[in-house]
């Protein structure tokens, strides 16, 4: 007794135990995780990251350089030049000069700033073009994720339920096969009813089995999409809502997402940088005008403690052209309109994708909202028909196949409810994310992380 009323005690001051080892996640939740640790999305703000430092680098080209040098020589043997022997001209001799003292050092200071060079503006614009697609590119990420997480999270939903009516029609059975066997000690039922109803139920048992390792591998492959180490399952909490949203028309949908689709933008943009790219390789062709100014001190001396020195200073304009380099700078052009071509031609095979998945998800959706509704009255007549076979049975009028047919009939209606409204959420996920109607707040949360 004091076994019983210690176990007692235990489930009173810790009600959570019969939990323990799993962890209730919300759909909300779910997609928090994944926007901070998956791992796509942190090497595309890699990508933002560098593409801000290229624009400081291409400012940094347009802003004024100076340099520092300085340099210390120790001579141990003194620099020698020859002159004529202006004594005997005739004689062809030349005669050894030295020059310098032992010690001597040189301190330059220069400064240049470019006036003119179309390479350098240009790139600034590229740069920050660059920036932007590589914010479109963290977008449309983020959005991948967004929908790979919804639909794992749905498939998880569906998964879970379809466990649920698999043991709603196992206790079915058990429920029929307890009442038969009752009938039966009374004489009432015969004997192959009894076996039969014994036999349903162990029949039913495979589904089950079924069914939970497909919910299993469901929230294995949730786990997976959130980043694993989880230390406890998961376990998706919430249902599908019956109550669907209205569909936009086909050429709505196509408007909106052929203006605010997330590859698209990204693409766009990619297609702006590579046609400053050809401007940049056209550059070359254009002279460069820079401004220039130089300071030198350098000073001689045989000892550390006496030196001659003298310093120099100028200021001046360097005009630098290419007129002929082997043909590279036409090269490099020509490979730069191919490369901005191949874009263009790629943003145009992409729009004609996101139509294509307008009109299959928008079939989609539709397809799963009437199901939906037409299930809906289904399940309802088949629970009623299963209510019905049991009554009859049990008042003699019925046989056990009408119970076995009916309950199969209530099974097969939940399971087409749940699909449909799993297909029905999984295309709203691809069609959200193909007209680029993702809440913003998520986008905003990987900024700030």
């Amino acid at each position: 007794m004091r076994a019983v009323r210690l176990v007692l005690i235990l489930f009173l001051v810790m009600p959570g135990a019969l939990l323990a080892g799993t962890q209730r996640i919300t759909l909300d939740e779910a997609l928090d995780i994944a926007l901070r640790k998956n791992k796509e999305i942190a090497a595309a703000r890699l990508g933002v990251e560098k593409a801000e430092a290229q624009i400081a680098e291409a400012i940094g080209n347009a802003l004024p350089s100076l340099n520092l040098s300085a340099m210390y020589t120790r001579n141990l043997q003194l620099p020698v030049f020859f002159i004529p022997d202006f004594q005997n001209p005739s004689s062809g001799r030349l005669n050894p000069v030295t020059v310098g003292l032992d010690n001597q050092y040189s301190v330059g200071l220069s400064a240049s700033q470019i006036l003119f060079n179309s390479a350098v503006f240009t790139g600034i614009g590229a740069s920050k073009i660059y920036k932007y697609a590589a914010q479109e590119q963290l977008n449309s990420t983020i959005a991948t994720v967004l929908t790979q997480t919804k639909k794992q999270f749905f498939a998880a939903l569906l998964a879970r339920d379809l466990v649920g009516i698999a043991e709603a029609s196992l206790n079915n059975g058990r429920e029929n096969l307890s009442t038969i066997q009752v009938l039966f000690r009374e004489g009432l039922v015969a004997e192959f009813d009894a076996i039969r109803a014994e036999v349903a139920v162990e029949n039913i048992r495979p589904y089950v089995t079924q069914a939970e390792a497909g919910y299993r591998n469901a929230i294995h492959a949730l786990e997976t999409q959130l980043g694993g180490d989880f230390q406890d399952s998961l376990e998706p909490e919430g249902s599908f809502s019956a109550t669907l949203e209205e569909l936009p028309t086909e050429e709505t949908a196509m408007v909106k997402a052929l203006k605010d689709n997330y590859d698209l933008k990204a693409l766009m943009l990619q297609t702006d940088v590579t046609k400053e790219f050809v401007s940049v390789a056209e550059s070359d062709y254009f002279p460069t005008l820079a401004a220039f100014g130089n300071w030198q001190n350098q000073g001689q001396s045989n000892t550390f403690s006496e030196w001659t020195s003298a310093s120099s200073t100028g200021v001046g304009l360097s005009l630098s052209m290419n007129l002929f380099n082997g043909l590279r700078t036409k090269a490099k052009v020509q490979q730069s309109q191919a490369d901005y071509e191949t874009v263009r031609t790629q943003l145009a095979r992409l729009k004609d994708g996101v139509k294509l998945q307008v009109k299959s998800f928008l079939n989609l959706l539709v397809s799963a909202r009437q199901r939906v509704q037409a299930q809906q009255r289904t399940v309802e007549q088949a629970q009623r028909g299963y209510e019905i076979a049991q009554i009859r049975y049990r008042e003699g009028t019925g046989s056990l196949l009408e119970i076995n047919d009916s309950d199969l009939a209530l099974a097969q209606a939940r399971t087409n409810k749940v699909q449909a409204l799993h297909d029905y959420y999984s295309a709203k996920a691809d069609m959200d994310r193909v007209l680029g109607s993702l809440d913003t707040k998520y986008f905003v949360q990987v900024q700030r992380n």
